[in-house]
This record gives C-alpha cells, sequence and structure tokens, in this order.
C-alpha cells in the first residue's frame, strides 16, 4: 500500500516529543506508586511489628528510615529521566515552588546544625520533612490517570483504615500494637489500623475528611461522596484524638453554616447531593444515637474526663522550657538535659506541641529561620493545590500543635501532602513542561 506516510499526530494522538515523554514517565510513576503505597501501609508500628528498629536503639542505620521516603527519593531522580533538560526542570522550580526552596534552605540548615553541633539521629529529619518535600515534586508530575488512580487508591485505603479501626475496637485485637520508648502499651483501647499510633491516624482521619467537605472526592458520585464522609466520623472516635475530633468538627460547622448561606443567597446545588444528605444524615444521627446508646463512644468521652495527666503535661512543658539556661536555649539544649528535664517534670511521652519541642531540642537560633521555612511551604502547597486547602492546612498544624509530632520522627506530613497534591488536586505540570525563557 503506497500514500503519504502516518503523520505524528495520527500515532495515538501524541506527537514524537510527547511520546519520548511518556515513554520515559514510567520511572517516575512506578516510584510515586511505590512511595504511595508504603507510605499509607507500612507504619512506625508496623515496622516495629516486622522486627525492624525503626523507632529504637540499635539496628542498622538503612532501618531507621521509612520505605516512603527511599521511594520519594527515587522519585525525584525518576522525574529527571522523565524531564532530562535539568535548566528547564531547575527553571520551572524556582518560578513555581519558592516555598519548597526557602523550606529546603531551612531544613538544610536544621541538617548541618545536627550534624555539627546536637548530635542526634539524622534520620528523623528525612522522613518528617524531606519526604514530604519529594512528594510534594514528584505527585503532580506523575501522569493525569495516573494521579486519578492514586485518588480512588486513597478513598479505598481511608474506608478500609476506618472500617479496621472499628474491627480492631470491637473485637480488642491490634493489628500492630501500640509501643511508646519501645514499651508496648496494652491499657489503652484506641485502634491502630493501616496508619500506625491513634494519633497518627486522627490527624489523617481529620484532615481526609475534611478534604472531602472542600470538594477533594471529584471521583465519587456524590452518593459515594457523602458515605465516605461519614464513614470517618465515627473513625475519629475509635482512634481516640480528642483534639483532631474537636478541630475538625468546628471546621466543618463553619463550612457547612457558609454553604447553607450560599444555597439561601440563590447559589445552585446539586440535587443528588442534596438527596445523598436527606437520606445519609438521618441514618448517621440514628447510628450515632445507637452508638451511644450501646456504649460505643463511652471511651471515647472519657477521655475528655480522664485524659491521664494529657493536659497538664501541655501545661508543664512550658515550665520544663523556663528551666532551660537561656544559652542553651538559643543554642539547642542537649538531649539527655531535655529527657531529664521531661522525667524531673513527669513527662513520660514527649513535650505534646512540636514548636515547644523544636525549641526545646535545637534552639531558638535554629527553630525561627525553620518555621519560617516551614511556613513558605505551606504557603507554597495552598496556592499549588485547589481553594479551599488552606482551611486543611491549617487544621493540619493546630493538630500538629497539640502533639509531638513534627518534631520527632514521623510521616504524617508526608502522608499529609500526599492527601492534599492527589485529593486537592493542582494543575497538571507533567505532560506540558515549561517552554525556555528567550533572553
Amino acid at each position: 500500500m503506497t500514500g503519504t506516510p502516518a503523520t505524528a499526530s495520527q500515532w495515538n494522538g501524541l506527537n514524537p516529543g510527547r511520546a519520548r515523554r511518556t515513554a520515559t514517565t514510567w520511572p517516575l510513576t512506578l516510584c510515586a506508586w511505590a512511595a504511595l503505597i508504603t507510605l499509607f501501609l507500612i507504619s512506625n508500628l508496623m515496622m516495629a511489628r516486622l522486627g525492624l528498629a525503626y523507632e529504637t536503639t540499635g539496628g542498622a542505620q538503612w532501618e531507621k528510615i521509612s520505605p516512603a521516603t527511599y521511594f520519594a527519593i527515587a522519585g525525584l531522580f525518576g522525574l529527571l529521566v522523565a524531564r532530562p533538560d535539568l535548566a528547564a526542570l531547575a527553571d520551572e522550580i524556582v518560578r513555581r515552588h519558592k516555598g519548597l526552596i526557602v523550606f529546603f534552605i531551612g531544613w538544610a540548615m536544621l541538617f548541618a546544625y545536627i550534624v555539627r553541633f546536637q548530635g542526634s539521629p539524622l534520620t528523623a529529619t528525612f522522613d518528617t520533612f524531606l519526604l514530604p518535600m519529594a512528594l510534594f515534586l514528584i505527585l503532580p508530575r506523575t501522569r493525569g490517570i495516573t494521579q486519578r488512580r492514586m485518588a480512588l487508591f486513597i478513598h479505598a485505603f481511608m474506608a478500609a483504615n476506618a472500617l479496621l479501626g472499628f474491627a480492631e475496637f470491637a473485637a480488642g485485637f491490634r493489628l500492630t500494637p501500640i509501643v511508646a520508648q519501645g514499651l508496648e502499651i496494652t491499657s489503652d483501647y484506641r485502634s491502630s489500623a493501616l496508619l500506625g499510633h491513634p494519633l497518627n491516624n486522627a490527624a489523617i482521619t481529620a484532615c481526609y475528611s475534611l478534604i472531602v467537605m472542600l470538594g477533594g472526592a471529584k471521583y465519587l458520585t456524590p452518593v459515594w461522596r457523602t458515605a465516605a464522609l461519614l464513614l470517618q466520623l465515627p473513625a475519629l472516635a475509635v482512634f481516640g484524638g480528642r483534639f483532631a475530633t474537636v478541630a475538625f468538627l468546628g471546621f466543618a460547622a463553619v463550612i457547612a453554616l457558609h454553604r447553607l448561606a450560599q444555597i439561601f443567597a440563590g447559589r445552585k446545588f446539586s440535587q443528588t447531593a442534596a438527596a445523598a444528605m436527606l437520606i445519609l444524615v438521618p441514618l448517621m444521627l440514628v447510628g450515632t444515637s445507637l452508638l451511644i446508646a450501646e456504649g460505643f463512644l463511652d471511651k471515647f468521652l472519657m477521655r475528655f474526663v480522664e485524659d491521664e495527666g494529657s493536659a497538664a503535661s501541655r501545661l508543664i512543658m512550658f515550665d520544663l522550657i523556663g528551666k532551660i539556661p537561656f544559652h542553651d536555649l538559643l543554642i539547642g539544649a542537649s538531649p539527655e538535659v531535655v529527657a531529664t528535664l521531661q522525667r524531673t517534670e513527669g513527662i513520660a511521652f514527649g513535650i505534646e506541641s512540636f514548636w515547644v519541642g523544636f525549641i526545646a531540642y535545637y534552639g531558638i537560633l535554629i527553630s525561627v529561620p525553620f518555621f519560617a521555612g516551614l511556613v513558605a511551604f505551606l504557603v507554597d502547597l495552598a496556592r499549588q493545590t485547589s481553594k479551599g486547602s488552606a482551611w486543611t492546612i491549617l487544621l493540619f498544624i493546630l493538630i500538629c500543635s497539640t502533639s509531638a509530632s513534627l518534631s520527632g520522627k514521623t510521616t504524617s506530613f508526608g502522608a499529609f501532602v500526599a492527601l492534599l497534591m492527589i485529593l486537592m488536586r493542582p494543575l497538571l505540570v507533567a505532560q506540558a513542561p515549561p517552554q525556555r525563557r528567550q533572553v
């Protein structure tokens, strides 16, 4: 058969340049998927259950870093394979992600300070801060269909995590035992499910629920979207996060009242969504009444009455700061001094505010520029995601402010960034690299 050769546009609608870019995105896609799956399925408690010395002394250094961090860093190399023009990629990052750059500089300063002066474990900063920065870069640069599948994975995971939490609470077992400072805690009723520590579960559940309220479930029908939200509400009770629950309900009430006022002002609304709410909300109220009547919420409500000194420890921690010499408060007290003060002040499981904990461990001189970088990164995160994400960012920071969280080793920040970057989907940048600017 003769005739003119097929044009580039006739081959699956791709020009040769775009086809080559698509062919080289598989390392990035593979690493992004691996980072996302291990981030949500392999928690700190799961690593302890597998016998890895992730949060305890001893063991090899590679055991101290989450698998998600390894895959996310590998994803950065996959990004270089997909975008081999390093100058164009660097130009794009500088133009689009100035907050990320400021945060990276703050992290590098903290890293250098720990190496030079403090001697604390370096691996803690990898999972807590390097992981979310890497996810921030690689997740939105995967293909659109990949991001859609990742969104469906997250919805399925959050549903499974809530259901597992219910099963653990009802049957009295745990997939991963709660461990603190190397000791298993058997007196705590709270579920650990797939995300590990109950407080981590509560924080991610609250943030996910708010994201769904703010339109982060665009691939679900209104009925499934409402069901996804209502499933998470009782999950907050079995995870036992008091502040996370109260804060989420406060944010949700403000958003609901604002939308109700908009509807009364004439804003159009989905009839399917309204019908789903009219059916599911009464079911939720009846179900909640039955749960209270059967004593399901008794243990959670009792945490507001008897918190085993948790609220008192949040007040004591300010006295602890006052007992650190001013010189050490500037440059950071040694971990041994902080640990001794915790024991003498009766703070059993860490300083329950990452702001205070950061100052205690690293000092004011390094904490202030680091906090400035963190705020810059959060602003960048809000700019790169959908409208309304600032509410979720504020909720996450408020929850973190009531626990050790970011002042220790945690993957919760990375999980939160993944939720925002996938569900509050930003402008796609994977298939359309910016043109080099002409001089």
